[in-house]
Parts: structure tokens; sequence; C-alpha cells
């Protein structure tokens, strides 16, 4: 059952409280509140992916910290992305806003310093979804064409074959986003039916459905690896406590911290349910909660299957050397034996990663539609219109694929320049977590914070300061290569990447953004009214 609160009651206007506490933020609902509290954890779920992140990056984890180093690192990977969520997700209770770190960063900065370190936010976070997009999708083509090599060996994979399927995958996710929409009354129409009961609202397509998918693939995989390998397992001693650094660095503690942030990859996204936020009733409780609960979700869907693959794994070096270029191909094939068994499976992965595509264009489009409406990127009148039939910001979807599209382009030229622009996704998206958490600590959270459903308390402080300490360690550690020595071919291109894009950004800034972008109007004083209202209402509605 959809566990959300009822639609507010309206005031003579036509608005209800979600909407005059937008409204007091400076802007008017555009889209239909759509979601529901579980439709929303499942659109976050399907984007997180945890299980088909580790997958995707097997080969990696396993040649930085083997079996044990991998299983471990993934747990670790999710109580630092539950650090840092906890922070953003307090933000969303007191601000809940679609534009989200891009918001955040404004209204807890200084006023002379606020444009600024909004557009940052912004430029950052939008640039860091768009690279997570094109480094799923290349993830797809891979997979699909990797199936290809398997059932016919004598096909060799070629970059332009990769782009091509690349440019497909980039542009079915865009058009499930639009065209999907047009199914979405009927759907609506079918749910309320049959949960009318229950008091819910709305589920929108592909959500749901996506999440069933997911899991039950993720179990029939295990199953299936399990029960078509046995006998022949690894021991559970490999399997719990192997922590071989196979990277080539002499420090084993490096190697493992290399480990988790590739486990990082699988975390990716936990402010989508904040950049939905105007899409979901009752946002400030309803969106902390989309913020934290998929990352206990995808920790527990993605261990056993983990422990499936470490099991089952017989020859590692072909694993790394597979022609298909995917390793967990070879694990599939490894514990099957079968190529058809393996294709089924990794068709079946593939679809589900790319409900990650789909989710993630969901998410990036409203991400540049949010900042947009203020004028914060050039060319926003284009970026902030919202299609009257489809009632979505089609315009800012269909930028996410044009860009993605050109970033495919570089693949051609080089691999691993390609994969460094990807990778820095990570490093893009976590400072955008970063970077309102650590302006909220240093000028004192007491003062700036108005009353909000989540409070962390004495705890938030440090919280916030542990996030942007995790974040600096992120970018500093993702930049350096992963393996020694180091060579033009394993060299790790994300620090030139990085400091390109951020030149980038502070260029466009001095020369044309400063002069338009102003931040969003805001009425603080309505704001703070509203915030204590609402904090007081949910205190009589705990005691009562």
């Amino acid at each position: 059952m959809d566990e959300i609160a009822p639609t507010n009651a309206k005031t003579a206007d036509g608005l209800n409280n979600d909407d005059l506490e937008l409204h007091a933020q400076g802007y008017d609902r555009e889209m239909p509140r759509r979601f529901s509290l579980v439709s929303l954890i499942s659109l976050s779920y399907a984007l997180f992916s945890t299980w088909n992140g580790y997958g995707s990056s097997f080969g990696i984890g396993f040649t930085e910290a083997s079996s044990a180093g991998s299983l471990y690192s993934l747990i670790i990977a999710a109580a630092m992305t539950a650090l840092t969520n906890a922070g953003m997700a307090e933000l969303a209770s007191a601000y809940p806003v679609a534009g989200a770190q891009y918001y955040w960063s404004f209204v807890v900065s200084r006023p002379d310093w606020a444009p600024f370190a909004s557009y940052m936010a912004a430029g950052v976070s939008t640039l860091g979804w768009w690279l997570g997009l094109a480094s799923v999708t290349n993830f797809v083509a891979a997979m699909i064409l990797g199936i290809a090599q398997l059932s016919y060996p004598e096909y060799t994979i070629t970059r332009w074959h990769t782009w091509l399927v690349f440019v497909a995958i980039t542009w079915l996710a865009v058009g499930f986003n639009v065209f999907c929409t047009k199914w979405l009354p009927l759907w609506n129409k079918f749910m309320r039916k049959q949960s009318s009961r229950h008091h819910t609202q709305s589920v929108p397509l592909l959500t749901h459905p996506s999440v069933y998918f997911s899991i039950i693939t993720m179990t029939a995989t295990t199953v299936t690896l399990f029960a078509c390998a046995a006998p022949n397992f690894q021991t559970a001693k490999f399997v719990f406590t192997d922590t071989t650094n196979s990277t080539g660095w002499s420090n084993d503690g490096f190697a493992f911290l290399l480990a988790i942030l590739n486990a990082l990859y699988g975390f990716l996204g936990g402010d989508a349910g904040a950049h939905l936020c105007e899409e979901v009733p009752n946002p400030k409780v309803n969106v902390p909660k989309v913020m934290m609960y998929p990352i206990l979700m995808g920790v527990i869907s993605a261990l056993p299957f983990a422990i499936a693959l470490s099991f089952v794994i017989t020859d590692f070096e072909a694993v790394l050397t597979t022609p298909t270029g995917l390793p967990l191909i070879e694990v599939y094939y490894q514990a099957t034996g079968s190529k058809v068994a393996t294709s089924i499976l990794m068709t079946a992965f593939a679809v589900c990663f790319f409900g990650c595509a789909t989710a993630n264009i969901t998410t990036s489009s409203r991400q540049m539609w949010s900042a947009c409406r203020d004028d914060c990127f050039p060319f926003s009148k284009y970026w902030k219109q919202i299609h009257p039939r489809w009632q979505m910001p089609v315009n800012a979807c269909c930028l996410s694929g044009t860009l993605v599209t050109l970033y495919g382009l570089i693949f051609l030229g080089s691999s691993a320049a390609f994969a460094s622009m990807v990778g820095a996704c990570i490093v893009f998206m976590t400072t955008s977590y970063a970077i309102p958490q650590g302006i909220l600590a240093w000028r004192g959270r007491d003062k700036i914070l108005p009353p909000r459903a989540v409070n962390l308390g004495r705890w938030g402080l440090v919280l916030n300061i542990l996030s942007c300490v995790w974040v600096a360690c992120i970018n500093v550690v993702y930049c350096i290569p992963t393996t020694y020595p180091v060579t033009l071919e394993n060299m790790n291109w994300i620090s030139v990447v990085t400091v390109g894009i951020i030149a980038f950004l502070l260029i466009n800034w001095v020369t044309n953004q400063k002069y338009v972008f102003k931040g969003p109007n805001i009425n603080f004083e309505v704001l703070n009214a509203n915030a204590h209202d609402f904090v007081e209402k949910q205190t009589e509605t705990t005691s009562s």
C-alpha cells in the first residue's frame, strides 16, 4: 500500500498547503503531483540499481580488493552514502524544491555569495547527472554487444558499433520519459480503482513494475548461479576473508579505499527524490524517506548477488581478459556453462540497468528545468518550458539526450578519455551534495535552518562536516590511477576532465551568468511562518 499523506486541503484560491509552500519559495507548481511515496521510492531504487552497479564494475572491485574486500566495501559505501544523504534529507525537509542542491546552496549562503554558490552547485550537479547517464547507457550498450560476441565468437566489437547502440539506448530512455506520460491517466485511473480503499494516489507508469522486475531478476539470477555452479564453489574462506590487492599499488589500505569508491557507483543519485519533490504530496515528510530508504533496499538486494558472484567464479584471469569486455558475462558463463543461459541472464540484467537510465533522464531533466526557472544557465527560456500535453520538461529531457550523445563521440577517439569523463560523474555529483552542507556548517545551522519535519539536532553539524570530509577524500582518491605502474593506457584523466569542466563553468559565470542570474524570488517571512505552522501541526498529531 502507498504510504502517503492525503492530499492537503485547498484554500479559497485553489492552492493546497504544498502549493502555498512552493509559492513562498518563489515558484508555482507546473507539473501534477503524480508520484506517491512508494512510487517515488521505486524510482529512486531503480536509479540506484545497486546490484546492477556492482555487477557492471565487478572486475574493477575484484582487482582492487578481491572477494571479501568487494563485499565489505559495498557495506561501507552504503553507510557513507547514508551519512551524506542524511544532511541532504534534512535540507529537503526544510526546503522542498526541485532545485535541491542548487536551491539549498542559495538559501544557506550569504546574500552576496548566494548566486555564485547556487550556480556552481547547479552546474556540477547537472553535469554529474549527464555524465552518470552516459556511464549507464554505455554499460547497457556494452552488455548488448557482449551478448552478441558471446553468441557469435567471430564477431568483433568495434567502437562505432558501441557508439551506435549507446545512442539508441540513450534516446530510447528519452522516449520512455516523454511518451509514457501519455498512458499515465489510464494507469492512474486503474490504480485508483484498485487502491481507493487505501486512500492512495496515482502511481506513475514504469516505477513499481521496474522494481518488481529488478528484484525478481536479482533473485532468479542469484538462485540460478548457485544451482548451476553446484558443487564447484569457492571456499567460504576465500569469499569472506580474501582481500588480495592486484592493482600494483603496494598499500593494501589504499587499494581497499579504491574498492569502496568503486562500490559508490551503485549508490549514486541519492538526490533524485529531492529533484522530484514538486511532484509528490507532502514533500517535507516524504522526500527525506525517498532519500534514505533506497540505500537500505539497495545494499540488502546487492549483497546476496555479490556473494553469489564470489562463490561461483572459477577462473579469475579469464574474467579479466574476456573478449566480451564485460567480466560479469564471463562469470555468468563460468557458473552456468551455457551461452543461452548467460545471454538470458545478461538480457534481464541489461533491462534492469535500462530502468536506471530511464530514471536518470527523469531526474536530470528536472534538475536542469528547475535551475533554468531562475535563468541559471544559458538559453534558460528553452529548458524551463513544460510541454502542455506531456506535462513534463521535454526540452530539458531532449537536451540531456543530445549532450550525452555528443559525449559518446569521445568514445570513438579514446575509450580511456570517455571512461574518465563518465567516471567524473561521482566527483561532480558528490561535490554537489557537499556544497550546501559545507556552507551550512560554516555559517551556523541554528541561525539558518527553519523548523522542519526532519531535524538532525546535535548530530547535524557532525554529519555535515563528515559529509564534506568524505567528499573531499573521494575527489582526491578518485583522481588517482587505479593500477600501477601508470601508463598512457591506464592513466586516470578524471583530474583533467574535472579541471576543464570547472574552468568552463567559471568562465561562463564571469562572462555571462553573473549578470543574468540573481537566484529565486523567495518570501522568507511566509516560508518561515509556514514552517512553524507545519512543525506545530506535526507535534500536535504526534502527541494526540
